[in-house]
């Protein structure tokens, strides 16, 4: 993988300068529990079979949700930011311009729906929330930046570059106000506890720069970046939910933030903390591949749930973490979360199989705390193979075996 190209993304492991992986099934995959034909098979099913059967056509957007046990879906909301990630992903493995029209109508819809757009307004390109809509988050606004860069770049429509120019103002005027996550249109102030999610806006901060060449979106990155490491605790993990507790839907995206960030300036402290907090999640990986929803401070688990989408999105930075550092424990680490990926893919056989709407979708929660599937988590279970088998292919042998041997097992339950 190379660090030289203009783009660095992840939406695409194109973004990564990575081919496709050719069709002939490396051994070492096998033995690890990740065959190769079986991960683009349960990818391409998911995109096409799942994902696609998603979309509502009349609003020209995904659901928030579809809930086997009803089959019925919820109204579109904020998964439209990166629901599209796999379609892209997807467009650039096979080739599909059908796709890509699908991904410029998710942005259309939030652009209409979802994004403050008034020119009167102080808080212009901002993203608001699902539930509590007088509120914009800067989480939401840095993946609505990502997004439609993403379409930009696969269209050289300007209206996408636009769009993107737009929302990274609401993200400057968050970094003018401490870094505030959340703004309170209601009451007009910025809210300085809630999402601290950095590493998306350091991500889109720096998809600017390598879009535009104008080195004020790598300055303001690295203000984030350097925001981001003042907040890791002692231990290498960032509690950036609330100031409080870990959440491992803000834990991929400053990885890799803080690597693309190392990558451009040459500043080691950056990848130190990424190693640090890498090093944290490969020390308290659960047995199962995964980890915890939610961790406070004093490393108590809020609850027994995990998100299921979140564990292969982690596994995509733990491959970059592979990429800056050599280190072999990330990419076993990345193994046994992609192996749990699987185990919570709605393959035939398994219960709900029958249920067009269901079979080949990932389940929201584990354990189930409802049958909910939504294509924010599908996105990044597909988008986690793809990365996977596009890096390993690009390893050397001897480092393919030695992962083999470190992770390979008879059978696996996927």
């Amino acid at each position: 993988m190379s660090t030289d190209n203009r783009v660095h993304m992840s939406i695409s492991p194109a973004g990564w300068g990575l081919s496709p992986v050719s069709d002939d099934d490396h051994p070492y995959l096998s033995r690890l529990g990740l065959p190769q034909h079986e991960l683009e098979e349960r990818a391409r099913r998911n995109t096409y079979d799942w994902l696609l059967g998603q979309f509502l056509d009349d609003e020209g957007a995904f659901p928030g949700h579809y809930d086997a046990s009803q089959r019925t879906h919820s109204p579109p909301q904020t998964a439209n930011l990166i629901a599209p990630f796999q379609l892209l992903a997807a467009h650039d493995r096979y080739q599909d311009g059908n796709l890509l029209e699908m991904a410029k109508r998710c942005s259309h819809w939030l652009n209409e729906n979802m994004v403050e757009t008034h020119p009167m307004s102080l808080i212009l390109g901002g993203v608001r929330d699902t539930v509590k809509t007088h509120q914009l988050w800067t989480k939401y606004t840095a993946d609505w930046v990502t997004l439609n860069l993403g379409l930009y770049d696969r269209s050289d429509d300007e209206e996408f570059l636009r769009r993107a120019r737009q929302g990274s103002n609401f993200l400057l005027q968050s970094e003018n106000h401490d870094f505030a996550p959340k703004y309170n249109d209601w009451d007009e102030t910025w809210i300085k506890k809630g999402w601290q999610s950095f590493g998306r806006v350091v991500a889109a901060l720096i998809a600017l720069h390598e879009f535009t060449g104008d080195d004020l979106w790598l300055d303001r990155g690295c203000s984030w970046g350097e925001y981001g490491i003042g907040l890791q605790a002692d231990n290498g993990c960032f509690y950036l939910l609330n100031d409080d507790y870990y959440n491992s839907d803000i834990a991929a995206d400053e990885m890799r933030a803080l690597i693309r960030l190392y990558w451009r300036t040459e500043r080691k402290r950056f990848l130190r903390a990424a190693v640090r907090f890498a090093d944290w999640h490969v020390e308290n990986q659960l047995e199962s591949g995964a980890w915890p929803l939610a961790v406070d401070r004093w490393g108590v688990a809020v609850g027994d749930y995990i998100g299921p989408g979140d564990v292969p999105n982690i596994s995509i930075s733990l491959l970059m973490c592979h990429q800056a550092t050599g280190d072999v424990r990330y990419l076993a680490s990345a193994v046994k979360a992609l192996r749990y990926s699987m185990s919570r893919q709605v393959v035939p056989g398994r219960p709900y199989s029958d249920d067009p709407g269901a079979c080949w979708g990932f389940w929201s929660w584990d354990p189930p705390y409802d049958y909910t599937m939504s294509s924010d988590q599908s996105t990044h279970h597909s988008r986690g193979y793809w990365f996977f088998l596009d890096y390993f292919a690009t390893l050397e042998e001897d480092t393919k075996a030695k992962l083999a041997d470190i992770e390979a097992v008879g059978t696996h339950e996927g």
